[in-house]
């Protein structure tokens, strides 16, 4: 080049993202097979929880695995896991107390892997879906679940009524359903999923864009908690509705709507997607809604019926013989609820205060205590978002439901807790920056 010439600028080309290096194209393919995992894994969890328990811990696992590559210590997830240590020497702790009691060796096996691994694993998991997949999008995962929910529910009462129980085990072992004199109950573990998609979905039907997809699935929610025989499932419904009523005003993008808007928006849906079930229930059946809410409000006021309250009584017994500090896991009180796992029981935190004491118990509340303390403050700011509200009362009515259902000790159940509490803490610390001073 001589002295004259001016130099040369090339530009080198970027490859598209379909040509990144190695890097860029493991992480994107991460990524994919673990949403592709997830998905399954939420399949099993949500739509038959407790009917392939092999293959769900086993994706369960899998889906861990693909969401570790991805995982960041940010700040609330850093905050969480130092909860979850704290109750995980809590429960160590308890395993030896109960060990020493003569607890069974299955006994505190499964325990340990209830409270310490599966809590752990979906953890991990539900960061991977807060990371990967926005709360809008996985709403509408739930949508579809929703769908097969109440599929699976249609399905198990055809083939029940058509075929007798053994057409249905695979759905629940020693399933039953019962039709007398205007009642509708069956047994079916995916009741349980839907203590938490009934409210959620009653609170914030606003998610559900196609309106006639919000009608259709708000009444299929209805007839199944409605034919289920299951308070904890029929009173979601109420609850639901009633917390989004209250948390509407507070949410961003609402807060300035009138109470009349807000009626027309969010309780009109409602009332004639119930309206809707009611009369077909009344035409084609013979389910009547006074038995199924006399039966209701009857169980209830009794305390879970006559099992629960002597479970109650026999844990308050126990609670004071151990003078509060707890008499460790594994370890069951006079009332025996199920003969094959006489450390079960129903009454869920009850039973956590026998087995743990109060200070053990204060420790397992704690992060759950913290969520609703966070949402209840992002609503008094109306800064409560529509997912952030649906979650919230997912979770209300799903811990609610412990009170009458180990719901929160089985580790195919734990996403309604675990997705959640993760949400809000990750979101939270950058939500609390936005904040002004």
């Amino acid at each position: 080049m001589s002295a004259g010439d001016s130099p040369v600028t090339r530009t080198v080309p970027q490859a598209p993202p379909s040509q990144l290096p190695m890097g860029g194209t493991y992480r994107l393919t991460v990524r994919h097979i673990f949403l592709a995992s997830a998905f399954v894994l939420l399949l099993l969890a949500v739509v038959i929880p407790n009917s392939l328990p092999i293959p769900t811990a086993a994706m369960m696992g899998l889906t861990c695995l693909f969401a570790l590559p991805g995982f960041r210590f940010g700040q609330g997830i850093r905050n969480l896991l130092t909860l979850y240590i704290y109750g995980v020497i809590v429960s160590i702790i308890y395993l030896i107390v109960g060990g020493m009691h003569d607890a069974p060796l299955v006994g505190l096996a499964q325990i340990a892997a209830v409270y310490i691994v599966s809590p752990l694993a979906w953890i991990l998991i539900a960061d991977g879906l807060c990371r990967y997949l926005d709360m809008d999008r996985l709403i509408e995962w739930f949508v579809m679940l929703t769908l097969l929910c109440a599929a699976s529910v249609a399905l198990f009462f055809y083939l029940f009524l058509r075929h007798g129980a053994s057409a249905v085990a695979f759905f629940f072992e020693g399933a039953n359903v019962n039709l007398n004199e205007g009642f509708s109950g069956a047994t079916m573990h995916v009741y349980g999923s839907m203590i938490f998609l009934a409210g959620g979905f009653f609170s914030s039907p606003e998610l559900i864009k196609h309106r006639v997809l919000r009608f259709a699935l708000l009444g299929m929610l209805f007839i199944c908690a409605l034919t289920s025989g299951r308070s904890a499932l029929i009173l979601s419904v109420p609850t639901g509705f009633v917390l989004g009523m209250l948390l509407s005003s507070r949410t961003v993008g609402h807060a300035k709507t009138s109470v009349i808007t807000r009626t027309v928006r969010y309780g009109l849906p409602l009332t004639i997607a119930v309206v809707a079930v009611l009369f077909l229930l009344q035409a084609y059946t013979k389910i009547s809604l006074p038995v199924v809410i006399n039966a209701v409000t009857s169980k209830v006021a009794s305390g879970g019926g006559d099992a629960r309250s002597q479970m109650g009584a026999s844990l308050y017994a126990g609670i004071l013989e151990n003078g509060g500090l707890g008499s460790g896991h594994g370890v069951g009180v006079r009332f025996v609820s199920d003969a094959l796992h006489p450390w079960r029981y129903e009454l869920v935190w009850l039973a956590t205060l026998y087995r743990v004491g109060l200070l053990g118990t204060i420790i397992y509340v704690l992060p759950f205590f913290l969520y609703v303390a966070w949402v209840v403050k992002l609503a008094i700011s109306c800064r409560l978002t529509s997912a952030q509200k649906f979650m919230f009362s997912g979770f209300v009515c799903a811990f609610l439901g412990t009170n009458t259902n180990p719901y929160i000790e089985a580790f195919s159940l734990q996403w309604m807790y675990a997705i959640p509490l993760v949400a809000m803490f990750v979101e939270y610390p950058m939500i609390l920056k936005r904040m002004p001073k």
